[in-house]
């Protein structure tokens, strides 16, 4: 165990190549008191912290090896009990992306295990507390999820004669629902308005599949790479569009919502899970929300909306601080570690 008044919290993970967000999370960690270290798989490792923290606990919730996640859940659950350390669980999502639903004992173990539980929005916790029966001892905290530092490009609107930019930019994966996306286009005039879908080929079939769908004269077209983009390559992309859509098929949070709004361009999303929450906390001229399924005249009006607004204009992400989310983290982690 780390020395008294400065607690050692493990995350899993402490940072990431392709998500901010993480490295972001863990410098909140830090400066709400604790002292942040990488997750490490061994015995002794996980036994020198105090509590460890799940950020995506897929081989939990949906685990593809049985025997290996059994194996750490056993470890974990004996150093709960041996020494003391505390585990918790940031709710990004309630189950994986692109994942079956089928129940799992490993999940309900897991679940059972917890000590706390983070959650990024009202509607995270709603739903974890719908689909999941958590202990009565479970630590949990509701914060935001926070927003990304950056100096982006000033928005600007598109001139007369040019077309509005909108571009949905990351990790080519089913449950982005990109198909819809490309028959939405079909019913746009070029003149008016032109897509850009750009990302990593997560899912080579899923992302072949929508290449062959494109029709000669569709407004749309594809920049895709079988490796990861940088931070900084994301940022150009959302940089140089005007507005950013994200046609999810099923999401809770979205760090990539937040991302756009962080370079101050407007997005477009389906008005599910966190999103409208989103758009109460961050105003409706940012956060565009459409019920059922994308169509044509949901990205024309979005094209017609981003030429209405001002140039120079930013969303108000002060409701989305850092600030707030370390001074929420620090009466999370007194009450952990209070708790028996």
């Amino acid at each position: 165990m780390s020395e008294i008044g400065r607690k050692q919290v493990a995350l899993s993970p402490v940072s990431t190549d392709y998500n901010a967000f993480c490295g972001l999370f863990t410098q909140a960690v830090e400066q709400a008191g604790m002292r942040a270290v990488p997750y490490q798989w061994g015995l002794r490792d996980l036994s020198r912290n105090d509590a460890v923290i799940f950020h995506w606990p897929d081989q939990f919730l949906n685990p593809d090896n049985w025997y290996a996640t059994a194996k750490l859940l056993w470890r974990l659950l004996l150093l709960r009990k041996t020494h003391g350390v505390k585990l918790v669980w940031v709710a990004h999502n309630v189950a994986p992306h692109d994942a079956n639903d089928s129940k799992s004992m490993l999940r309900s173990l897991f679940l059972n295990a917890l000590d706390g539980v983070i959650y990024l929005s009202h509607r995270s916790r709603d739903l974890v507390h719908e689909r999941y029966d958590l202990p009565d001892h479970i630590v949990e905290l509701l914060t935001v999820h926070g927003s990304y530092p950056s100096s982006p490009t000033p928005f600007a609107a598109p001139e007369p004669g040019v077309p509005a930019s909108i571009v949905s930019v990351g990790l080519v994966r089913p449950y982005k629902n990109l198909e819809e996306l490309v028959e939405a286009v079909r019913t746009l005039d070029p003149a008016t308005v032109e897509v850009k879908i750009a990302g990593k080929r997560h899912d080579p079939g899923y992302a072949a599949k929508l290449e062959s769908m494109v029709r000669p004269g569709d407004p749309l077209c594809f920049d895709l790479c079988d490796t990861l983009l940088s931070e900084a390559e994301i940022e150009a992309v959302i940089d140089a569009a005007h507005g950013v859509v994200l046609p999810y098929r099923n999401i809770l949070n979205s760090g990539s919502a937040i991302h756009a709004l962080s370079r101050g361009r407007p997005v477009l999303v389906p008005a599910l899970g966190s999103m409208p929450e989103l758009a109460e906390l961050v105003g409706k001229d940012w956060v565009r929300l459409y019920e059922g399924a994308l169509c044509g005249q949901t990205l024309a009006d979005f094209a017609a909306h981003i030429r209405r607004l001002p140039n120079g204009a930013k969303p108000d992400l002060s409701q989305l601080s850092w600030d707030r989310v370390t001074r929420e983290l620090k009466g999370f982690f007194e009450q952990l570690f209070a708790s028996r």
